[in-house]
């Protein structure tokens, strides 16, 4: 049910969220996805009975949009995923002030897209860095608006 959050729609319908500016970062989850819609923060998301947050990425420096708008970016990287609960679900945000190559903060980091299904979810960790690899064959994506 991968899904955009309110808060991403309405600012790429007034086209105020320009991806290849837009400074992001993953969370990782576990446990049973948690989708709503209006959420508006990372620290929001956390609160919902359930939700265990499992890590953030580094930042993601390449975003780009393909020929036919979706939206790209190059891999991800997870440092240090613990071992034990699955990975089940990410949500991918606009960094907010600080956060990224600043200070790796991210409660003010406002969620763009809510993604758990994708290749390879659940994902078992064994305590190593997770890397993302989107496969762009065919235009995919994470979203075309």
């Amino acid at each position: 049910m991968n899904q955009l959050y309110d808060t991403a729609a309405r600012a790429l319908a007034l086209g105020q969220l320009i991806w290849p500016d837009t400074e992001l970062v993953l969370v990782v989850w576990g446990g049973t996805p948690v989708f709503d819609a209006t959420h508006t923060s990372v620290a929001a998301i956390r609160a919902a009975a359930g939700v265990t947050e499992l890590g953030a990425s580094l930042p993601i420096l390449e975003r780009t949009v393909a020929a036919d708008g979706t939206c790209q970016t190059s891999q991800v990287v997870v440092e240090n995923i613990p071992i034990g609960s699955p990975v089940t679900w990410f949500t991918l945000c606009k960094a907010a002030a600080g956060v990224g190559l600043y200070s790796g903060a991210i409660d003010t980091a406002v969620p763009i897209l809510f993604v758990d299904e994708a290749s390879y979810l659940p994902f078992h960790p064994e305590g190593v860095d997770m890397i993302i690899q989107p496969d762009w064959a065919f235009n995919r994506g994470w979203f075309r608006p």
